[in-house]
């Protein structure tokens, strides 16, 4: 009697405790994923490592995985991590790495920091992390919201000098185009659409001195810059920063 008194209090306390684990794991679940997704920290997964630049502007930290459940399909992955801007000025996107040793768990992911993100101020990012791969994330690109950038200077990395430069270029003299045909204000209203007006010539994103970013980027990095010339300087300054532009 005594024996199924104990195994009846175990078996109850067991029971509440996965119904608490379920509840919990749903609820993280929503966070981490999508709805009707169970997930939990994965504590089996080494940390990745984070090479970071000496000089960079963007500080990784605070990497954890999860894994995720949903009904119907296998377990995932997903690595969440904190970006921190460490630098003294606003960021408006950078670009993100990882990799790894092996053939799997490789690829970059650009993020657009909306509103920016002031000097100190921090953000969680996330990437799928299916493979249980050794991975190492670290930071490519940083655009800051004046137009001026960061490289990271890697043989590997996803966006180079070169590529930016001739993205920029092409985006330039398609808003010069833009403007002296239908005014400043044309060129303003075409800046939400200019990745489509303003397309990556084909193999462009093969060339090693250019990073597979490398044009967007510098597509992006125009389209920044004269919203800033517009900001300080309106009509005017929009039409001096075109016309001075490199060739």
């Amino acid at each position: 009697m005594k024996y199924r008194l104990l195994l009846l209090v175990a078996l109850v306390v067991f029971s509440g405790g996965v119904l608490i684990a379920a509840k919990a794991s749903n609820s993280l679940g929503k966070q981490v994923w999508s709805p009707r997704v169970f997930a939990w920290r994965n504590p089996l997964r080494p940390s990745p490592k984070i090479d970071q630049p000496p000089d960079s502007p963007l500080i990784i930290s605070d990497p954890r995985y999860y894994s995720f459940m949903s009904i119907g399909s296998g377990v995932g992955g997903v690595l969440r991590f904190e970006v921190t801007n460490s630098g003294n000025q606003v960021i408006h996107s950078y670009d993100c790495r990882y990799y790894s040793p092996v053939p799997v768990g490789n690829g970059s992911y650009g993020a657009n920091a909306e509103e920016g993100l002031s000097p100190g101020q921090s953000r969680e990012d996330s990437i799928s992390a299916h493979e249980y791969a050794p991975l190492t994330l670290t930071i490519d690109f940083v655009q800051f919201a004046d137009g001026t950038t960061w490289f990271s200077n890697s043989p590997q990395s996803t966006v180079k000098a070169d590529g930016l430069k001739a993205g920029a270029k092409a985006a330039a003299r398609y808003l010069l185009t833009v403007m002296n045909r239908d005014g400043t204000q044309a060129v303003m209203d075409t800046l939400p659409r200019i990745h489509a007006d303003v397309r990556e010539p084909d193999g462009l994103a093969t060339n090693p001195d250019f990073g597979i970013f490398g044009f967007y980027c510098g597509v992006t990095n125009i389209a920044v810059r004269v919203e800033h010339e517009y900001k300080g300087g309106g009509a005017k300054g929009v039409e001096t920063f075109l016309r001075s532009y490199p060739e």
